[in-house]
This record gives C-alpha cells, structure tokens and sequence, in this order.
C-alpha cells in the first residue's frame, strides 16, 4: 500500500470516529454540550466529517482491494471507544477492555 493511499484510509476512519463523537455530543446532553447552538455545532461538525469520510474512502475503494480496506473498520471500533472514554468521559469496563482485545486479535488475523 502507497504512503498516500494509508494516510487517506486512516483519515477515512478517523474522520468516521469525529463524526460519531460529534454526534454523540450533539444529540446527548449526558456528553457535555448543554447549549443548543452548541449541540448544533456538533451535529454540523458531525455531517462533515462523516461526508468527507464518505468520500475519501469511496476514492480509495478504487485504489486498493476491498479485503485490505475492510479490516480498518475493525480499528475504527477500537477508536471509538478510546474517544469515547477521552472527549466523552465513557468509563471503559473490564468486559469492553477484552472485547477490544477480542477486536484487535481478529483485526491481526483477518489483515496479517
């Protein structure tokens, strides 16, 4: 895989983990936006990522095989839950510690 082409598939995915957070924030008050412009801005702040997203992974769909794309959606996972403990202030269990554990050891399988 290009240099390029892994910098625009870890930036597919990790503008999917923004948009999530941001949605998050905007449509739960338990996250920490409060205020409605706020909670707007997020849910703003959220549509793009997720478009941009959309967009650069469809560019690389025709650059590199699907088998090798797919399994950075398992990282896109592990990501999540780590923003979510850090911007959300999510307490991660024990039980999801070992399903991310779980997550990472197919993740090596699936693309080692």
């Amino acid at each position: 895989m290009k240099l390029i082409t892994a910098i625009l598939v870890s930036l597919t995915f990790a503008l999917q983990v923004a948009g999530q957070v941001a949605f998050k924030m905007a449509m739960d008050e338990t996250a920490g936006a409060k205020h409605k412009r706020t909670r707007v801005v997020a849910f703003a702040g959220g549509i793009l990522a997720m478009a941009l997203s959309f967009f650069i992974g469809l560019s690389q769909l025709s650059q590199i095989p699907l088998s090798k794309f797919y399994p950075f959606e398992g990282i896109e996972r592990v990501l999540v839950i780590a923003a979510a403990a850090f911007f959300l202030k999510e307490k991660i269990t024990p039980r999801i510690a070992i399903g991310v554990a779980l997550i990472c050891g197919g993740l090596f399988l699936v693309a080692g």
